[in-house]
């Protein structure tokens, strides 16, 4: 078995390039807060890198075998990346981690957003959306 000779784990590279075009909010999504802001992607960044790179049979254990497909994955991953993310206050983002796991899995996307916006109706002190399709199923 080959030596991993990555000196930074492959997710760490793809953040780096993609962080000059995030668009950090300057507040909290949920309550609106000003301090220790954080960016949130709905789509666990290192699950889809993981997934593509196997998927593309990419070998993206060394930090040139990254490098060498880093901004093919970017370019393929536009909206995870850069439109699926909230900006969180510290205490919401970890509180959401400690609900749905240090790296949610893929699929928990729609439950997490629904989260959020829970979370945003108590910090606005209104009653949680409740999804009418949820209640009555298919029924419509």
């Amino acid at each position: 078995m080959a030596k991993n000779t990555n000196n930074r784990i492959p997710v760490k590279w793809i953040r780096d390039k993609a962080k000059a075009a995030y668009e950090k909010q300057d507040y909290c999504y949920v309550c609106n807060g000003v301090v220790d802001l954080e960016l949130h992607h709905l789509h666990s960044i290192t699950i889809l890198l993981n997934r593509w790179a196997s998927h593309k049979n990419y070998d993206i254990s060394t930090d040139s075998g990254i490098l060498a497909v880093r901004d093919e994955f970017i370019a393929e991953h536009q909206t995870e990346l850069y439109e699926l993310v909230y900006t969180l206050c510290n205490k919401h983002h970890v509180t959401l981690h400690g609900v749905f796991g240090k790296a949610p899995a893929l699929g928990s996307e729609a439950r997490q957003k629904s989260w959020i916006e829970k979370q945003k109706a108590k910090a606005e002190g209104k009653s949680p959306i409740v999804d009418s399709l949820s209640l009555f199923g298919n029924f419509l």
